[in-house]
């Protein structure tokens, strides 16, 4: 018989040993050590493939990363779209990417996934932050704002992490009670250019990306008011636009450019790199997956 390394082991050889002792002795004096042993065997065996599988997951690259999706109507059926930046700038990382289909059911998704993409699209219809569409022309998908709206909640009452990008900043405000201006006043400054954020001395970007960088831009929208728990870690430094935010206990945190879009080797919109902030989530998510 092979005896087991370490102290457990040991505990484990020694129960072995003793039924087979008392199975010599007597076949009633072999059950009754059995059952006596079965259940501390059975406990040690549950945490020895607990801490073998939590080994396992900390090793391997297979970390898997859910992305909301936005649809573009169609004349048969409405198409489920995304950018495939997201995910070959994920890849980089050792991540895999799995598209949200827009159905199924949210629980099992977080329970299955790893952490969460809230991705960049369109607007957030006003009604989910008391506003209404009278006077301001905008394109919605109140589909998807209900679809990530219930994968956040699904992802935060498992506390695994959430990373939101654009239009995914805007959806963790509104989500945790904030609201939204539904057309910067200088939003010349934010469409389609690159533009320098400032980031919060005691925020979780500085230490990343440093005081002052440069970023992509694409939004017409914008935090107005933070959401419950949430803390400001970038602001546009021409205007003081919201540009980063963090929840304070949450493993929650979005940027309103678009970090995909600045990937040496991917897409390089400007020369900053946002190689540490990507693979610091992909890092956050593992680390979750083994406390799990």
């Amino acid at each position: 018989m092979n005896r087991m390394k370490g102290k457990r082991g040991w505990r484990v050889d020694c129960c072995q040993r003793k039924i087979l002792t008392a199975a010599q002795d007597s076949p009633p004096l072999a059950l009754e050590a059995w059952h006596s042993d079965r259940e501390e065997f059975c406990l040690w065996k549950e945490r020895f493939f607990r801490q073998i599988c939590k080994k396992e997951v900390k090793k391997t690259e297979d970390t898997v990363i859910l992305i909301s999706t936005g649809t573009i109507p169609g004349k048969r059926s409405a198409q489920t779209a995304q950018s495939e930046l997201y995910a070959r700038a994920f890849s980089q990382f050792g991540a895999s990417c799995v598209l949200d289909g827009g159905y199924g059911d949210v629980s099992i998704l977080a329970e299955r996934m790893d952490g969460l993409l809230l991705s960049g699209g369109g607007d957030i219809h006003p009604r989910f932050y008391g506003r209404s569409m009278s006077g301001q022309a905008t394109s919605v998908d109140e589909q998807r704002d209900e679809r990530e709206r219930d994968l956040l909640r699904c992802f935060c009452e498992k506390r695994k992490p959430v990373f939101g990008i654009c239009r995914g900043i805007q959806v963790v405000d509104v989500f945790f009670g904030g609201t939204l201006f539904r057309e910067l006043g200088t939003a010349h400054l934010h469409e389609s250019t690159i533009h320098t954020v400032v980031t919060a001395e005691n925020g979780g970007l500085r230490g990343m990306l440093g005081e002052r960088l440069s970023v992509n831009s694409y939004h017409h929208q914008a935090i107005r008011t933070l959401g419950r728990g949430l803390v400001v870690t970038a602001v546009s430094d021409a205007d003081g636009v919201i540009e980063g935010i963090e929840h304070d206990s949450l493993p929650v945190s979005a940027v309103q450019w678009h970090a995909e879009r600045m990937i040496e080797g991917v897409c390089r919109d400007t020369d900053v790199s946002m190689r540490p902030l990507l693979s610091h989530f992909v890092t956050q998510v593992r680390r979750a997956c083994v406390t799990a």
